[in-house]
């Protein structure tokens, strides 16, 4: 069987532009198979650690090369990204980290063995350290000599290595928080100094595995390893991560996996339907469906209602009906899109948009190097074009439900905000915008992300 240090660098040997990162197996994927179950959270470990952190890992190797970075050869820096992840990130003894790389670049690539043991040497020459960090704010703890690896605990090093904050707060920030600097650029245009280093920093941590209880009552066994959110209703952190336990109570329809941001649109569009104050629906559209999260959600917070289910993907259209199926829900069909205007218009429309993943980058770890490459001008357009999609759709009086998992304005507020001054009849019910959870336990953690209900008055 494969070990995970070799699974690992099979898939990072191929990250070759910046902007294209290697395909990350999901849990189902039959390529998991070639490890040993007890090693695949190892694997995965390495594998979105160094995804997330190869902006940081980067900046730290170059300083230690006499060679521009650039000019290695993708096997060398694969290997390097390796060693120095284990050095830094998970704290592996020098010797171990170091002897491990060197071996396993005199497998692949033995003539650049000794630049690998010369690099990592030096990396642990500049004395690496983790240390706790109390009762300074964020956007001050900025150092040359060191990154903040979350929101309590830094790596101090004994050396400059990093830009200078505060004549190049832009270019620090995206080597001490691993980002693209145009994405650093965009978010400091949006928010102040202080905010953008936490979001960023918050995109580094880890995600937690968040469930929506769909069951009126059940009794979750202990091996489940579940506790409550802390500030979500009817949402389930698992502690321990995904397990057999949670995969038969996701299965029998008791849980759903979502997280509760995502989970707001609906809630909130339900809330409103209760109080009378939008049409409670009998005609349900789910317009960009995916996997059928928000299918689920939307069938069980209407019950009296027909809820109808599409995407452009045909693949996931098929998965969505074996969830629907599996779970046992009788008001959800599903429809191509060519088919959804049969049977007249509906009463509330949920247009859930393909978007910029801004306020998902720490559970989408590849997001933030695509995003500068990312054709914003057509997702623009295609989000406009899903709402006015939506509104031809809608019966008079109807509820169109804008959603991203996004937290930049472009996508959201200024984007409802166009369409409400170009579409007629069309005005805003609600909205939120939601920022990742920043220094907050595991128990509360959330994405970010936005809603908007629109009334549809002609």
């Amino acid at each position: 069987m494969t070990n995970p240090r070799d699974f690992a660098y099979r898939i990072l040997r191929r990250w070759n532009l910046l902007h294209e990162p290697p395909f990350l197996p999901e849990r189902g994927d039959p390529i998991w198979a070639e490890l040993q179950e007890q090693h695949r959270g190892a694997a995965f470990e390495l594998l979105t650690g160094i995804t997330r952190w190869r902006g940081a890992l980067d900046a730290i190797i170059a300083g230690r090369l006499r060679q521009p970075l650039e000019t290695l050869d993708l096997p060398i820096r694969a290997a390097l990204w390796l060693g120095t992840y284990q050095l830094l990130f998970q704290e592996t003894a020098d010797y171990a980290a170091v002897d491990t790389t060197v071996s396993l670049m005199r497998s692949v690539q033995p003539q650049a063995s000794g630049l690998v043991n010369a690099v990592l040497r030096g990396i642990t020459r500049l004395m690496p350290r983790r240390m706790e960090v109390k009762n300074i704010p964020l956007d001050q703890r900025l150092s040359r000599r060191s990154l903040e690896i979350d929101f309590q605990s830094r790596l101090f090093f004994n050396a400059d290595l990093f830009p200078d904050p505060e004549k190049a707060r832009t270019a620090h920030l995206a080597q001490v928080r691993s980002h693209p600097l145009p994405f650093v650029e965009a978010l400091r245009k949006q928010y102040d100094d202080a905010t953008t280093a936490a979001i960023l920093l918050r995109n580094n941590l880890r995600p937690v595995i968040t469930l929506r209880v769909d069951a009126d009552a059940f009794d979750a066994p202990a091996s489940a390893g579940l506790a409550a959110h802390a500030s979500a209703d009817r949402f389930l952190v698992a502690t321990t991560g995904w397990n057999d336990a949670i995969e038969k109570l996701v299965s029998s329809g008791k849980l759903s996996p979502q997280d509760p941001t995502a989970a707001k649109p609906v809630r909130q569009a339900a809330t409103l339907a209760a109080a009378g104050e939008i049409p409670a629906p009998t005609r349900v559209l789910d317009l960009c469906a995916g996997l059928g999260t928000k299918t689920v959600q939307l069938a069980r917070a209407f019950a009296g209602a027909t809820v109808v289910a599409t995407d452009v993907d045909a693949e996931k259209l098929k998965r969505l009906q074996v969830r629907v199926k599996q779970v046992g829900l009788k008001n959800v069909e599903t429809r191509e899109m060519a088919e959804v205007d049969k049977g007249g218009k509906f009463d509330l429309i949920l247009v859930d948009v393909p978007c910029s993943n801004t306020g998902v980058m720490a559970r989408r770890v590849q997001s933030r190097w695509r995003w500068p490459t990312l054709d914003h001008a057509n997702l623009a357009q295609l989000q406009h074009k899903l709402i006015g999609q939506a509104v031809g759709l809608i019966a008079a009086g109807g509820t169109v439900v804008y959603s991203t998992c996004s937290i930049m304005r472009e996508e959201n507020q200024e984007r409802v905000a166009k369409a409400v001054s170009e579409m007629e009849g069309v005005e805003v019910v609600a909205e939120e915008a939601t920022i990742p959870s920043l220094a907050v336990p595991m128990e509360g953690m959330f994405d970010g992300g936005y809603f908007a209900l629109l009334k549809v008055t002609d």
